[in-house]
């Protein structure tokens, strides 16, 4: 019989390929989300996961759409990156378009460019949502939805556990951005992506602390946010750091088969 649990998935950019690695080391062993609260890159992977797709199935949606960033240099006032791969492959794919006919549920969390709140989306358009909660502030225009301005989750909590507190137990809690030691040779965006980390970081721990189990793959702390051609190898990083642990926790009940 299968194991259903909650999860919750992070942001990370590049480093969200490592979701789908996760993933499939849980439904290895029988184990299936049976509710996603995700921001940013989570949010993405998490849509799918909740529309019935299996990881395998999004992982060759990933690949054969190279999802990444595409440039738009008319914006470059608001923003010089645009989504507009990720919303193709989400038109194109997604059997349900709103949050309410999703086989799974599914919470998505967006931060308020107006007054810094984080906003959580479980109600009427899917993609909008999704790609409000992808927005990183400056390199992406703000997305509207219903004349509010919204943009990357991760700026008002990276691991967005919140939603599945009162309904849920057990929550397993998966982050893709492990702070590595300080670099001093470290270059313009290194530094630039540890800066942005470490601001964001109170609340992840805050959120790691009511997660029965977390996972934090180590190995992705040598990708970056933008390194989007190295999805296979960001991938297996997830799939054989959540293997390992598994093996290693195998037994608990805070995740096995009961």
């Amino acid at each position: 019989m299968p194991v259903l649990r909650p999860f919750v998935l992070s942001g990370g950019g590049a480093r969200g390929y490592a979701h789908l690695g996760v993933l499939k080391a849980f439904a290895e062993r029988g184990i299936f989300p049976e509710v996603i609260a995700a921001t940013s890159a989570g949010s993405i992977a998490a849509a799918f996961i909740c529309d019935g797709y299996d990881t395998d199935e999004v992982r060759e949606i990933f690949q054969q759409q190279k999802l990444g960033l595409s440039m738009q240099w008319k914006n470059w006032r608001a923003g010089f990156l645009s989504l507009k791969k990720v919303e193709e492959a989400l038109t194109k794919h997604l059997r349900h378009t709103t949050f309410e006919t999703l086989p799974l549920p599914l919470y998505v969390a967006a931060t308020n460019f107006v007054n810094g709140d984080q906003t959580i989306f479980n109600n009427g358009p899917l993609i909008p949502a999704i790609l409000a909660a992808s927005t990183i502030p400056m390199l992406f225009q703000p997305v509207e939805i219903d004349g509010v301005p919204y943009v990357d989750g991760g700026l008002s909590g990276n691991l967005p556990i919140a939603p599945l507190l009162e309904k849920y137990r057990n929550v397993i809690g998966v982050h893709v951005n492990p702070l590595l030691p300080y670099n001093a040779a470290g270059g313009f965006l290194a530094n630039m992506e540890r800066t942005l980390h470490m601001a964001i970081r109170e609340p992840v721990l805050k959120s790691k602390q009511q997660c029965s189990l977390f996972i934090e793959p180590e190995g992705l702390g040598q990708y970056g946010m933008f390194d989007f051609s190295k999805f296979d190898a960001i991938y297996t990083t997830g799939l054989d750091y959540t293997r390992k642990l598994l093996e290693e926790e195998e037994g608990r009940s805070t995740y096995a088969p009961a």
